[in-house]
């Protein structure tokens, strides 16, 4: 009885761990695509600056 109580405790502790980690995977994916997302809108607003300065010069 004792070597299942044992291997239950063992198999807590290993689920606590494993979920830690997918909590920190999921922070770390969230981390990332707000970062992608600050690039985009930084890179759209780079276009259409660009955009703004190339028609001015085809005046």
């Amino acid at each position: 009885m004792y070597v299942v109580r044992s291997k239950i405790t063992d198999l807590e502790a290993q689920i606590a761990t494993l979920t830690k980690k997918v909590e920190d995977v999921g922070a770390d994916k969230e981390h990332v695509e707000a970062e992608l997302k600050a690039q985009l809108v930084s890179k759209d607003k780079d276009l259409k600056a660009k955009d703004v300065e190339t028609a001015e010069l085809k005046r």
